[in-house]
């Protein structure tokens, strides 16, 4: 096989200009689009601002020309199904008993998570999601041509001085691209916006049945009681349930192989070959699904004095935010990495879904890999809130741990959510 030297001929003088630049993830972020229910295409709109205009900090954005999909359109069939012992999970079917006609807007929350990656698995697949997603990286073109321009930028933001002192040329070639390109990251989120008082009705519904079978007296009397003021407590308002499943690029050294394996010597030019290009094994992992759902407590009389657009705004980016908080918390590797700065501060909020007294991991470089040397807490009183609201300026800030150590140096040390 043909050896083409073509990666990552940065010198090291340019890299060390960056000490407080860190390794970011990449990141997709693919919508399911499914807004028919009612004020779906208001949802839709504050999807667009969040991408637009509050797109996660703390990740690159890696944007495909494919970032829509309509999962009605990938329907499974009985031998799909049954390969893969597809079942009911259950959740929520006491809601779903419960729930009529009129209240069908609440259907995301009866779909079943599993049945909903399985059809994302089969987009994937047919669509190579994968493949888009490498062709960025490579920045390879419609004839062929390709060029590692972007790599080489994104390795200068991102890659530290100290890690690549590590590393020699060769490494640099290799070590640096592949773990580069494997923290990138495809998030699809399914959003759904609904009243309130479908949830509280429905959760009263199904209280109010199970309490008809216990005997009366006082604990019955306690127990409607309950369930009224529960009722009473959750109908105001509006809540946006945004459901995300997260999968990661598959990519090693025996992938960057298998692409250099695609080149063909035209007219003097080094192009991809396309028939070979498409029948790599290029893959996504699926890593989890994570939910979360902002409630905004308005009541009938308040709703007519506010902006219904800003409600849509605020509840909708909110959702998003926590959503990928919710992702890193059960995926290490999905987690970013923050420079530890003066006075024991970061730069995120919460916005990044940070609420106070969080655990951060105080981390350092030891042969190239980020090692924990210790814990700090984050201060509740010294949050920056850094959350979107209408009209609100959002000036920059950090957020303090509690106390640090003589040992955590600024500039040198980063840190990374625990619990």
């Amino acid at each position: 096989m043909k050896k083409y030297l073509f990666f990552l001929l940065i010198p090291y003088f340019v890299l060390a200009q960056n000490t407080n630049d860190y390794i970011r993830s990449s990141i997709h972020l693919h919508l399911i689009d499914d807004f028919e229910f009612e004020n779906g295409d208001y949802v839709l709109k504050s999807y667009q601002k969040f991408y637009n205009f509050h797109f996660p900090e703390n990740y690159n954005n890696h944007s495909i020309d494919v970032n829509k999909v309509t999962l009605d359109n990938w329907k499974l069939t009985e031998k799909e199904l049954v390969a893969n012992n597809m079942k009911r999970s259950g959740l929520f079917e006491g809601l779903e008993n419960s729930l009529n006609e009129k209240t069908s807007g609440f259907i995301d929350l009866r779909t079943d998570p599993a049945l909903v990656k399985l059809k994302l698995d089969k987009f994937i697949s047919e669509k190579k999601i994968a493949h888009k997603l490498v062709k960025k990286w490579f920045n390879i073109k419609d004839d062929g041509l390709f060029n590692t321009s972007y790599i080489t930028m994104k390795t200068i933001e991102n890659e530290t001085a100290k890690s690549a002192a590590l590393n020699t040329a060769q490494d640099l070639e290799t070590d640096v691209t592949n773990r580069l390109i494997s923290n990138t990251f495809v998030v699809f989120t399914k959003l759904k916006y609904i009243k309130n008082e479908v949830l509280a009705e429905a959760v009263r519904k199904l209280a109010l049945s199970k309490i008809k079978k216990m005997k009366e007296g006082i604990l019955k009397e306690l127990a409607v009681g309950s369930a009224e003021a529960l009722y009473l407590t959750m109908k105001d308002g509006y809540s946006v349930i945004a459901d995300a499943w997260l999968y990661q690029l598959e990519w090693s050294q025996a992938n960057l192989e298998d692409l250099t394996s695609t080149f063909d010597l035209v007219d003097g030019f080094t192009k991809i070959n396309f028939e070979k290009f498409d029948k790599i094994n290029f893959n996504l992992k699926f890593l989890s699904n994570d939910k979360a759902m902002t409630l905004l407590a308005i009541s009938d009389k308040k709703e007519t004095e506010i902006n219904q657009e800003d409600v849509y705004d605020t509840s909708t980016i909110k959702s998003m935010n926590q959503v990928l908080f919710e992702l890193q918390k059960d995926n290490d590797v999905f987690k970013p990495l923050f420079p530890l700065r003066d006075g024991f501060a970061i730069a995120s909020g919460t916005k990044e879904g940070l609420t106070g007294g969080e655990i951060f991991d105080v981390l350092e470089i030891k042969a190239g890999e980020y090692v924990s040397i210790g814990t700090m807490k984050i201060d509740k009183n010294r949050l920056w809130n850094n959350s979107f609201e209408p009209g609100k300026d959002i000036k920059p800030d950090f957020t303090y741990f509690k106390k640090g150590k003589k040992k955590f140096v600024p500039g040198i040390h980063y840190v990374r959510f625990k619990k």
